[in-house]
This record gives C-alpha cells, structure tokens and sequence, in this order.
C-alpha cells in the first residue's frame, strides 16, 4: 500500500472524520485505547475527529469532550435483543442525519454496528473502514467460523462485506478475512500504532527484586493460568517477583490458583492500572502467555519501553516479535518452555539488554503513529498498492 503523508496539505485537504466504538469509550480495552491514541494523532496532525458510541453506562453523558475531542453517546433500552436492534437503528439513524460532515467513518470494532452500518452503505456517500482485532470477532464473534452458517451471523457477514475497507491488524485477520469470502481487493494489512514517547528507552538500572510482568485483562485467552505454573517451575523465582496487572472474570481463580501452587509470596496482583508506563519502567521481563491475539497493544507497549518479551508463538505475537532477536517465543501451553524462557532472560542480562534494544527499534520502525495515520490516509482516499 502507497503510504500517504497523514497531514492535510492546505485546510481545504484536512480529512473530517468519525470514529464508531462498538463498546464503551473511553476504556481501558486495548480497541478503544487504539482508536484513543489515532483520534489524538489524527487531531495532532491537522485533521477534525469526532467519536460515536453507545451509552453503555448511564452515569455517562450523551455529550462530551475526551482529550478534546467531541463524543457523541447514544442511549437504548436494556433489554436484551431489542436493545442491540433499537442501537443499530439508531446508529444508522444518526449516520443518515449527518453523513454529509465526515470524509470517511472509520469502525473500530468488527461487531453487530459494523454490519448495520454496511447495510446502510449505499446511503452514505463516504468511505467506510472497519478494523477487525482478532480474538473477538473470531471466537464467538461475527467472523467465528463455526457459526458461519448460522442466520444471524449470514445476515451480519453480508451486511459487513458491503463495506469499502478492511484494517486487518496481523497476517492472522488478513487469512481469516479471506478464508471468510471478504474481497481481497478490500483488505489492507495495517498494525495498531504505539506512542514510543510514552514509554522509557534506557534500562540501564535494574532495581531489585526484578520484576517480571504482564498487563491486560484476566481472561482465559491470555493463558495466565499458563503463565502462573511456568513461574512455579523457576528455580530462583525467590529472586524475582512475577506481576500480574489487570482485572476480569479469571481474577479470583488466578489468585486462588497462585495459593494452590505455592507461589503467592512472589506475585503480585496490584489489579488495573490507568497507566502501564511506570510499570513497565520498573520491569525486566514482559511476558504474554496467550492462547490467541489480534494484534496485543501491551506487547507492543512492553516492546517500546525497551522490554525483552517471552510469547506464545501464535498470529499476533508472531507479526511483531523475531525469535531471538526481539523476544523469545515459545509454544502455547507448553509450561516447561515457558518457564525456562523466563528463567534465561533473568540469567542473562546481556541478553535481555540486546533483546530489548531491538524490541524498541522495531516498534519505531513498524508501529511509530505517523506510520499508522500515512497507511489508514490512504485507504480513507481510496488509495492502495
């Protein structure tokens, strides 16, 4: 794809923009985080932004600012199934009303909205994005392969192939697109974007005891469970502490499961953090022990801070780590391996150090914003290799 330069030449070239969440914004997710970080970018560069997205807590307000950008929130009934429809409607509603104001609507989740807004597609004149992550349109899911044949899931697939483009953020949700019938032509591979800025990229210091972390939601996809029987296999895990950030429905059993293996006294769960920056400073190791990914935002953060990451070796991991260059990366469930990654990373410093160095440089090379914004410039106009 023929990258653009994402800043308007004249005010008469600066791209009006609408970003659709199909979820609560802001939030901690790694979809709305991403979608966060590009509507400040997109901002910073020259172009307006406005965000929709449902009213999915009602101590929010239908209208807002977020880092000064306009949020616009609209309210359903809850009640299950003609909630979701009364949403839709008003979604496609809302969009009729003011479809003349954006240049391009970007969807950044590949949910129940993304179809009802591909049906609606011949009446809005603008190009349509949608960015599909992966785990969750995958399993269960709109794109979920065992539901494919299924009425609903034919009805929102159909609707979602009238839409102009794909962001597909690995090579994984590249292939499942394709293997889903969805016009190659339309699919474009663009990886979520990381501010390096954030993030330190000196770990001359070590503090001790060093600190081995993870940070994201604990759910079983992210194979913690995994993660908590490879450290109790450590031999010198009395020398480090493992920590666990984040909070979900896996979160009591982890700690419980902690106790069971006789680990508890080195791992901490100091639950979820509103800024992973200062944790990742202070860490040695980043680890993701994941069962499946779209494309990991905390990987790719742990990356710009310099980390060494140990991985599983699944789509996601794979796009953005290089096997003894800037990570380790091992097999999925396999605890042994997992274990004794870890276990090499806290015994080689200097292997750490190289790892890392690298880490940072291919996420600036790969990942930087103004990357990002060049590549999704392009498909907003229409433009492709």
């Amino acid at each position: 794809m023929a990258a653009a330069d994402p800043r308007p030449k004249s005010p008469e070239s600066c791209l009006r923009l609408l970003f659709v969440i199909d979820g609560r914004y802001p939030a901690t997710g790694g979809a709305e985080m991403q979608a966060r970080l590009l509507a400040r970018e997109f901002v910073a560069a020259g172009h307006s932004v406005r965000i929709l997205a449902p009213r999915l807590d009602r101590r929010q307000l239908a209208r807002e600012e977020v880092d000064g950008i306009e949020v616009r929130r609209l309210g359903y009934p809850r009640v299950k199934g003609l909630g979701a429809l009364w949403l839709n409607f008003r979604v496609a509603a809302w969009l009729y009303g003011h479809r003349t104001r954006f240049d391009a609507i970007h969807v950044h989740m590949m949910h129940n909205l993304a179809a009802a807004i591909g049906w609606l597609k011949p009446w809005l004149r603008v190009p349509v994005v949608v960015k599909v992550s992966g785990a969750a349109e995958f399993d269960g899911g709109l794109l979920d392969p065992g539901l494919r044949n299924k009425i609903k899931h034919r009805l929102l697939n159909a609707g979602a192939r009238r839409l102009d483009a794909f962001q597909c953020i690995s090579h994984h949700t590249l292939t499942m697109l394709r293997e889903a019938g969805y016009p190659p032509g339309r699919l474009h591979r663009i990886p979520n974007a990381v501010d390096c800025g954030r993030f330190v990229g000196n770990r001359s210091e070590v503090r001790e005891p060093p600190k081995v972390v993870f940070a994201g939601r604990h759910v079983a996809v992210k194979g913690l469970d995994i993660l908590l029987r490879a450290w109790s296999l450590l031999p010198r895990r009395g020398h480090a502490r493992l920590v666990l950030a984040g909070d979900g429905p896996e979160h009591a059993a982890l700690r419980e499961l902690a106790v069971r293996l006789g680990v508890s006294d080195s791992v901490d769960f100091p639950g979820m953090l509103a800024d992973v920056a200062p944790l990742l400073r202070e860490a040695v190791i980043y680890v993701q022990a994941s069962r499946q990914e779209g494309l990991p935002n905390a990987v790719l953060e742990a990356m710009a801070a310099q980390l060494p990451v140990v991985a599983t070796r699944i789509s996601g991991h794979e796009d953005v780590i290089e096997h003894e260059h800037s990570g380790l990366l091992v097999d999925a469930e396999d605890v042994a391996a997992l274990g004794a990654a870890i276990q090499k990373l806290l015994d080689e410093p200097e292997l750490r150090a190289r790892l890392g160095r690298h880490a940072r440089l291919s996420v600036e090379q790969g990942f930087a914003p103004d990357r990002v914004l060049a590549l999704l410039v392009g498909v907003y106009q229409g433009r492709s290799s």
